[in-house]
């Protein structure tokens, strides 16, 4: 009797065998899930910036402000003036859109003081996508008006001394009467008022970190 079969059969089932094995290894072996969660998270990490906290950037005024008429909420638009990088690349470019609104608006006092006016950034636009900002600016201030209070409370004092003079020799109650009408002028006159004009770039530094996806 030949042996060829049995032979065959034998080589049969070996290749069966091996064809078992090698699928157990590899073809059916399970996909390690956190190896495929890591790489994810890689190629998201790649396609966005982290911009810390801290980070200076300018911005350039469309809107017009003065503390004669600008009143705490009103909008006004801006744009950045020069791109903000992170780590050698561009996080926000020039020219990308920036909204806010004004926090505190004071006008000078009467008498004395500055005129005051307070920013918030709350929004930059650009590639299609709008992001946070919610950062507040510095409390921007007009020159004091004492300087000026002081000047016409001294012209009011000497024109009334001279006016004393004239009447008939009270000198001092002329100088009194002037100086209460110098006084009077100095409180019904306000201080310089802050005016910060359209096109003017104001600097900021970021209250808190900002993501955005790579321009």
């Amino acid at each position: 009797m030949s042996k060829t079969p049995w032979i065959l059969g034998g080589v049969a089932v070996a290749l069966i065998a091996a064809g078992t094995i090698y699928a157990m290894q590899s073809g059916d072996k399970p996909v390690d899930a956190n190896f495929q969660t890591g790489k994810a998270a890689a190629v998201a990490s790649d396609s966005r910036v982290t911009v810390p906290q801290g980070t200076m950037f300018a911005v350039s005024l469309q809107t017009g402000m003065s503390t004669k008429t600008t009143r705490v909420g009103d909008q006004f638009q801006g744009s950045i003036a020069s791109p903000v990088s992170v780590n050698g690349r561009v996080a926000i470019p020039s020219g990308a859109a920036v909204s806010g609104h004004v926090i505190l608006a004071e006008q000078p006092g009467k008498a004395s003081g500055r005129g005051q006016l307070q920013l918030s950034y709350d929004k930059v636009t650009f590639g299609g996508h709008t992001y946070d900002l919610a950062t507040n600016s510095e409390v921007y201030q007009s020159k004091s008006g004492t300087k000026k209070d002081v000047a016409l409370i001294g012209g009011g004092a000497v024109a009334g001394g001279i006016v004393g003079a004239v009447v008939g020799g009270e000198v001092a109650k002329g100088a009194a009467v002037g100086a209460a009408a110098g006084t009077g002028a100095s409180l019904l006159t306000r201080g310089p008022q802050l005016t910060i004009e359209r096109g003017t770039v104001l600097n900021a530094s970021l209250d808190q970190s900002l993501s955005v996806r790579r321009s």
